[in-house]
């Protein structure tokens, strides 16, 4: 039977069967297998007012949400105010009556995803309507969202990617979505991509009273989205390609590199320590590359013709590192948050991952490259000797030399 886009919503509580059209025409939303699955694990509650989709998340209609039952700091502070604060104190204790929906039959009986999914504790927060007045009625789509690891590119990106999806499943744009925070996190450098991708962010602390939300969307969890490295066996995830062109546009950055075999665009992504999130005032962070220097100067000596070139890229707003990456034929760096940006290379593109001798190394970026059908090559240090101070591993300049070579020969075959 042809899908038509349209979501049969099952109503488990003596609710009348309804159709959702979370997506219209011939779009990809409305052909994509995880969009299908979502709309055909559609059960509904309180009249039609909370919907709960494939466990993963829930459409809300006429939802106050009432901060004062809400226990933790507003967040947004400046980082420097928050150094050493334990991160548990970022996320909201939610009581009884942060949430009220309408509702003249019984609350929803479901069970979402994930032993630890913050929305667990959301719905059993939910209580029928009160009397409760909110001062303010807030009637553009927005997705309400807890943030884990903030500050982390590889986790945002999980949550901008999720957040994407969300609005694609329902039919809006960046202009007709917001996003709600529901956390209390201090401010962190992401913070801006939020509002270069959607209408606006706001964070529920700021709201010292109720606040009534037309349409609510509680999205899905960082560690539930499917680009989450446990989902890495999947041969592919939805709309990825559709996310990268429009997080870039979203940023006005233009994507119109071609490939030129003859002078490949080579770019070693650097590690230093920064201060990135209150718990780590130091700024000391791990898998650093030693011999910097050397790694640039023998490459390009080796590849003559090649642009060849190093940058700390987190120093940069996210315009300019977008702008790096999408001019990039090949990149090159160690495990870490930063090689989210294989997401943003070209089309043709490649990564080769370096990995120290110690520490665990998940498939985070494989994981990206496979799915955006890229070309990869891991180098991992098995020389004790080359594990230095400070968190720093010297890489072998003639195994980079070969994986460049391996990757240039399937980029330009």
């Amino acid at each position: 039977m042809e899908d038509t886009g349209k979501i049969r919503v099952k109503a488990p509580v003596q609710q009348k069967t309804v159709e959702w059209t979370g997506c219209q025409g011939g779009s990809d939303a409305c052909s994509d297998n995880t969009f299908k699955n979502w709309r055909s694990q559609a059960a509904a509650f309180c009249d039609n007012n909370w919907i709960g989709f494939a466990h993963d998340f829930a459409y809300v209609r006429d939802i106050v949400v009432n901060r004062s039952r809400a226990e933790g700091p507003d967040g947004g502070e400046d980082m420097t105010s928050r150094m050493n604060q334990q991160e548990k104190k970022e996320f909201y204790i939610v009581i009884k009556g942060f949430l009220n929906i309408p509702c003249t039959s019984r609350l929803p009986e479901y069970q979402f995803n994930g032993p630890k999914n913050h929305l667990r504790s959301w719905l059993r927060s939910l209580v029928p309507t009160t009397r409760i007045q909110p001062t303010t009625v807030e009637s553009t789509f927005t997705i309400a969202i807890t943030r884990y690891e903030y500050v982390n590119l590889y986790h945002s990106m999980t949550d901008f990617y999720s957040a994407y999806l969300m609005m694609r499943f329902f039919n809006k744009t960046a202009e007709e979505t917001k996003i709600l925070f529901v956390d209390a996190h201090p401010k962190g450098t992401l913070d801006p991509v939020w509002e270069a991708m959607f209408q606006s962010y706001t964070r529920i602390g700021h709201f010292k009273k109720p606040i009534l939300y037309k349409e609510l969307v509680w999205g899905t969890w960082g560690y539930g989205s499917p680009m989450y490295v446990l989902n890495k066996d999947a041969p592919r995830i939805p709309l990825l390609e559709e996310f990268r062109t429009f997080f870039l546009k979203q940023h006005h950055v233009n994507d119109t590199r071609t490939l030129n075999c003859k002078q490949l665009s080579v770019l070693f992504l650097w590690r230093h320590n920064y201060v990135a999130h209150p718990r780590n005032p130091s700024g000391t962070i791990q898998r650093k590359i030693l011999n910097e220097d050397e790694l640039v100067r023998e490459i390009s000596t080796a590849f003559p013709t090649y642009k060849v070139r190093g940058e700390q890229l987190d120093k940069f707003d996210m315009k300019t590192q977008l702008q790096n990456i999408v001019n990039t034929d090949i990149l090159i760096g160690m495990h870490g948050a930063g090689l989210t940006h294989v997401v943003f290379l070209p089309k043709h593109g490649g990564l080769i991952e370096l990995v120290p001798r110690y520490g665990r190394m998940m498939d985070h970026f494989s994981s990206l490259v496979k799915w955006r059908n890229l070309h990869y090559e891991r180098w991992r240090n098995t020389n004790p000797g080359d594990e230095v101070s400070d968190f720093r591993t010297k890489v072998n300049p003639l195994a980079v030399k070969s994986m460049i070579t391996q990757i240039a020969k399937k980029m330009c075959r």
